[in-house]
């Protein structure tokens, strides 16, 4: 599962990557490096499972959200993983397994991937 987020606050979202993960279930994040820092900010629990997850490094926003569930399913939209997303903000959210939509998400998930690796910054900056 490659998850691509602004921001994730909302522990139960959190909780099922946790339990996904230890169950052997392969999960790749992409947040916002500055949302790493906001109330609630569930990346960090994240990262202590061993969930592997990168941020940008530039001064815009990686503002995407969508998911893509085992290379089949694609989901997408206005949808931040906050609680307030789920309980109150008026949101839109698309699931497809459409191959050509999906496929494009892949690629530009995996751009991000590529592009986020702290290893390549750590070469830039030398």
């Amino acid at each position: 599962m490659d998850v691509c987020v602004f921001v994730m606050t909302c522990k139960d979202l959190a909780d099922v990557l946790a339990r996904l993960f230890r169950r052997g279930v392969k999960i790749r994040i992409i947040t916002d490096k500055e949302q790493l820092q906001a109330s609630g900010s569930q990346i960090w629990a994240l990262m202590k499972e061993g969930i592997p997850i990168r941020t940008n490094d530039s001064s815009y926003l990686m503002h995407h959200k969508f998911a893509i569930v085992d290379g089949n399913v694609l989901i997408n939209g206005s949808f931040n993983w906050t609680r307030q997303a789920i309980t109150g903000n008026q949101e839109n959210l698309i699931i497809t397994e459409d191959k050509n939509i999906t496929q494009l998400f892949m690629r530009e998930f995996q751009k991000l991937w590529e592009q986020y690796d702290p290893n390549k910054v750590a070469d830039r900056e030398t």
